[in-house]
């Protein structure tokens, strides 16, 4: 239980490289939707062969966030805020499903886990520490949850739709970097529900957090 994912291949670290360092300027939004992913250039910057590059850029259509065009290229998908909604749903129903299965014999040890996190947002927030530190402790906190019920198709799937939500907050709000504080409260909260135990209680907050996200970068962009 609460075993650690991985969701690069390790045979492959060269291609796992190039396809993370694509992936976060797609997220980041330096690689903006539409644009033009070009092989030689990727190749150039990051001093590598064409062969992992493109290797990176078939797997990277995987997940979504890039279109290969017949005789044109590879190009960044747009965001498609109806997709956006059913992967937040999705991701809802993943966490809520592992609380419903694990929340009862989740060990001190593992809330302990989360109490750190919370505490480490707690000291950015006071120390007004870049967002990025914030948002990383965000996505730990919800990856060890997904964690604890031990399933790998979670594992992989909820790590494929973080890439796309993180994508989606750059994009849709990037001025939520000045609202730390709401971020530390919501996941104190959070936790508290947790430790109750009460599942169904659990379930309901989770989801609503997770869905509240998605109606905020929403209305941001309206």
């Amino acid at each position: 239980m609460n075993r650690t994912y991985r969701s690069e291949n390790s045979l492959n670290p060269l291609k796992d490289a190039v396809k993370q360092a694509v992936r976060n300027k797609i997220i980041e939004n330096v690689f903006k939707p539409g644009q033009r992913i070009v092989e030689t250039e990727i190749a150039r910057d990051m001093q590598v062969s064409q062969i992992p590059v493109r290797e990176a850029l078939c797997g990277l259509e995987e997940e979504g966030l890039i279109k290969s065009v017949k005789y044109t290229g590879s190009f960044v998908t747009e965001i498609n805020f109806k997709e956006m909604y059913h992967i937040y749903l999705l991701r809802s129903s993943i966490e809520a499903n592992v609380i419903e299965m694990t929340l009862p014999k989740v060990t001190k040890a593992q809330f302990g886990t989360l109490h750190d996190i919370i505490d480490s947002m707690e000291d950015n927030q006071r120390k007004h520490v870049d967002y990025s530190c914030t948002s990383a402790l965000d996505i730990e906190f919800h990856r060890i949850i997904v964690n604890w019920g031990d399933i790998e198709t979670y594992n992989r799937i909820w790590t494929m739709l973080n890439g796309h939500i993180r994508r989606f907050i750059h994009f849709a709000h990037p001025q939520i970097a000045n609202k730390q504080d709401r971020v530390y409260e919501d996941h104190k909260n959070l936790l508290r529900v947790l430790e109750t135990r009460d599942v169904e209680e659990a379930k309901r907050v989770f989801k609503a957090h997770i869905m509240d996200a998605f109606n905020s970068g929403l209305f941001k962009v309206e």
